[in-house]
């Protein structure tokens, strides 16, 4: 790979960026409001706003990564500091005008984003609330995408949402490091699986079967993850790596349960699933 490019991919974490587009996917499902052209473009959007939040991080923390992370793009002088800025700011005023040019409307949401996003990587070091506004980063992907899908909000997306919300939670936490209280622990566990709970409840006829299989691969996938994490020493890179790919079947459980979904659609989620492990192992998604 052509060194200019994998820097930055690197620098983008690309690997990650199938999780944003299950997560836009959910958002139109949720409300019934797919259409191609929407989609596309929002699809993009999310890609350049995710893309352009892991630049600015990477601006922020230069001088940590120079002494604890040597091997990131800016300390190792792929490219400069100064550079990886402007790029940030040219995605995020990108994902802005796609954003517009789509729905007007989305503007509140979209302007959310963009503050959320900013307030995280310019302090997230040593903030104990850090990991909350990340977490209102990724919640608001789906009244963000449903408002570009140009229909009207409902419960479904709301839960979506917070189920997105304590997810996130959840693995942001464990990706600040080891903790020694047990019971500390627990409540991050208990965060990541949440979703799985809080959907329980929801399950119609119409999704019995399919409900009740997703939040099991959800819940598995998590245990799995989340071993890692509690192992001796802990495996912190393999539990978030991981965790962020189970996006995708948190995603999935969502839809699942929430609306009937074509056999293609899940075939689709579970393939941007693998897409994102296999990209794992070439790119970093931490």
């Amino acid at each position: 790979m052509n060194t200019s490019i994998r820097t930055h991919f690197n620098l983008a974490r690309v690997s990650n960026l199938p999780t944003t587009w299950t997560n836009v996917l959910c958002a139109f499902i949720l409300v019934g409001g797919f259409q191609w052209p929407a989609f596309i473009g929002a699809i993009v959007a999310v890609s350049l706003f995710y893309i352009s939040g892991m630049y600015l991080n990477d601006w922020r923390d230069a001088a940590y990564d120079r002494e604890h992370r040597p091997d990131r793009p800016i300390p190792t002088q792929a490219i400069s500091r100064r550079a990886v800025l402007v790029f940030a700011l040219v995605y995020f005023i990108a994902a802005l005008v796609i954003s517009l040019a789509l729905n007007s409307q989305s503007l509140f949401w979209t302007l959310g984003l963009i503050v959320c996003i900013t307030i995280y990587d310019l302090d997230h070091k040593n903030n104990s609330m850090s990991p909350w506004v990340m977490a209102a980063c990724r919640a608001l992907i789906y009244p963000w995408a449903a408002t570009l899908a140009g229909q009207e909000f409902n419960e479904a997306l709301w839960l979506g949402s917070a189920a997105a919300y304590t997810y996130t939670l959840g693995l942001t936490y464990i990706a600040r490091g080891p903790v020694k209280a047990f019971a500390t622990k627990l409540t991050f566990t208990a965060l990541v699986l949440a979703p799985a709970v809080m959907w329980l409840g929801l399950i119609g006829a119409h999704s019995l079967a399919i409900g009740l299989l997703s939040i099991a691969a959800f819940i598995v996938w998590s245990v799995y993850c989340l071993r890692g994490w509690f192992s001796t020493p802990p495996r912190i890179g393999f539990t978030v790596g991981n965790l962020i790919a189970g996006f995708c079947l948190l995603d999935l459980m969502v839809m699942s349960i929430a609306a009937p979904i074509s056999v293609a659609i899940i075939v689709s989620v579970l393939l941007l699933f693998v897409i994102t492990l296999k990209l794992q192992t070439f790119i970093s998604g931490t």
